[in-house]
């Protein structure tokens, strides 16, 4: 069962309707609010909360937090965490940014899973 501790949180104005998002990677777009990111973009943490555009959106940048999983993600315990199209978790692949640490393994895709968040560069 996913879990959450000891997390830093930012808020930005959510870009766009985020209320069905929670738990997936955001970015900040060119004005400076939260918007989902795409296959190997460059999420700044994960939305913690359920905003409508204009609305505040939480966002883990460090720390134990819930993320969503996407399909094929083929993440295990301890795996290298990364982003899917969809804004959602994934193994961290060569070229994509490393987001954390899977803490958990996902039982099916669509799962929500513990993982540390600590942005760690590209992947090699």
């Amino acid at each position: 069962m996913a879990w959450e501790q000891s997390k830093t949180t930012i808020t930005l104005e959510a870009a766009s309707d985020l209320s069905a998002k929670q738990y997936y990677f955001v970015a900040v777009d060119s004005d400076g609010k939260a918007a989902l990111t795409g296959d190997d973009g460059n999420p700044i943490g994960v939305l913690q909360n359920t905003p409508e555009a204009g609305e505040a959106a939480t966002i883990c940048v460090g720390g134990v937090t819930k993320c969503y999983v996407g399909t094929e993600s083929g993440l295990g315990t301890g795996y290298n965490v990364g982003c899917d199209s969809n804004s959602a978790a994934k193994v961290s692949d060569t070229g994509s940014y490393r987001l954390g640490v899977s803490l958990e393994d996902p039982t099916a895709d669509g799962d929500i899973i513990s993982i540390l968040f600590q942005k760690n560069g590209k992947q090699a």
